[in-house]
């Protein structure tokens, strides 16, 4: 099955179980099928997949931000800036795998698969 198809039907049935549009398909989700991706949504990946996607938009746009405003007049490290990114972004990225692995339960999502062969 094509993969747009796959997705708008996923979605649908998120929808269908209560779950938000802008939480079924986030900012961050919609920017990377746009750029042609073609990544679950995250109630259909796992943990590990969810947490690294997360992570590393959170570790990217966070130590930019910090470098940036704080940390380049600090005359903080690169070194210490990467740790300190890295951290962060590893701790959101886990919280949110934590909170969508919660919503997948909660609203019983099941596999991607199951969704193709409706």
């Amino acid at each position: 099955m094509h993969f747009r198809l796959r997705l708008d039907r996923s979605l649908a049935l998120l929808s269908t179980r209560g779950v938000a549009r802008r939480h079924a398909a986030p900012l961050l989700f919609r920017l990377l099928w746009r750029l042609g991706l073609r990544i679950r949504p995250p109630h259909f990946l796992g943990f590990a997949t969810v947490a690294c996607v997360y992570g590393t938009w959170f570790m990217s746009v966070w130590g930019v931000f910090m470098w940036t405003l704080v940390w380049s007049q600090q005359g903080t490290a690169v070194v210490d800036v990467a740790l300190r990114a890295a951290a962060a972004g590893a701790c959101f990225g886990l919280l949110m795998a934590w909170l969508y692995a919660r919503e997948r339960k909660e609203f019983a999502v099941p596999a991607w698969e199951a969704v193709a062969g409706n």
